[in-house]
């Protein structure tokens, strides 16, 4: 009947909705986790993207993270036996059901001319047995995704909204801990380890880190945080003391 709207016109709508009211690719999966494309089913959701040395990095996110994926993002890789990476390799959507505890995941494959360059991840209620909007709004998802990618979260090459002229002088001891860590090669579970806090603190901090150094990844903010002298300063502070 004309005039009346159907579920999946309007599951489009609304995430087209998502990436008008974007300034940035935070934004756009803040707002696709609040709209109601997929009803309520939608937690969190982050966008991954892929370099050429076949490594995924997290660009932008917001809400729940995946909780199998409980390495640092820029250590995936497209290799790698996850939701996430198998996505990559066969270039179609994963859809995963909850299990161990863990949340549903949806898995799009981010093309530009039928070549991957990135994954949009949606965390969903542990709940989700199926796929909560229809499966021909995937391509549409797809192409939103990788413009998102090459407009809103890239730069120059340089994945994220990052500031090149931060200079980490708001770090806070614990993350200046945190970042020696790093650098000495140690990853989120060995650094949650040593500092008895729980992996997902040592997450958190690491995003806080990485924006306050404006940098991408953990490589880049320990060459940062050498430069800047930051890496060995606790050390010097403890030895004067």
């Amino acid at each position: 009947m004309p005039g009346v709207q159907t579920p999946e016109l309007g599951a489009v709508e609304s995430v087209l909705d998502a990436m008008l009211k974007s300034e940035n690719a935070s934004e756009f999966c803040r707002s696709l986790v609040h709209s109601d494309f997929s009803g309520s089913a939608t937690q969190g959701c982050h966008l991954f993207l892929l370099d050429n040395k076949s490594r995924l990095s997290t660009v932008a996110g917001y809400g729940l993270a995946p909780a199998d994926l409980e390495q640092s993002s820029d250590e995936l890789s497209a290799w790698d036996n996850n939701p996430v990476s198998t996505c990559v390799r066969e270039k179609h959507h994963i859809f995963e059901t909850a299990k161990n505890g863990g949340k549903s995941l949806v898995c799009v494959p981010l093309l530009r001319d039928q070549l991957p360059v990135g994954v949009l991840c949606l965390v969903l209620d542990s709940n989700t047995k199926t796929l909560p909007f229809a499966e021909s709004l995937i391509p549409i998802l797809s192409k939103l995704g990788a413009f998102i990618l090459a407009t809103m979260a890239t730069q120059k090459g340089r994945p994220g909204n990052f500031d090149p002229n931060a200079t980490g002088e708001d770090l806070t001891s614990r993350q200046i801990q945190i970042l020696e860590l790093m650098a000495e090669g140690l990853v989120n579970v060995e650094i949650a380890g040593q500092l008895m806090l729980s992996e997902s603190t040592i997450r958190q901090e690491t995003v806080r880190i990485y924006r306050a150094l404006g940098v991408p990844n953990r490589a880049e903010a320990a060459k940062k945080g050498k430069a800047l002298g930051l890496i060995g300063r606790r050390t010097h502070i403890q030895s004067v003391s």
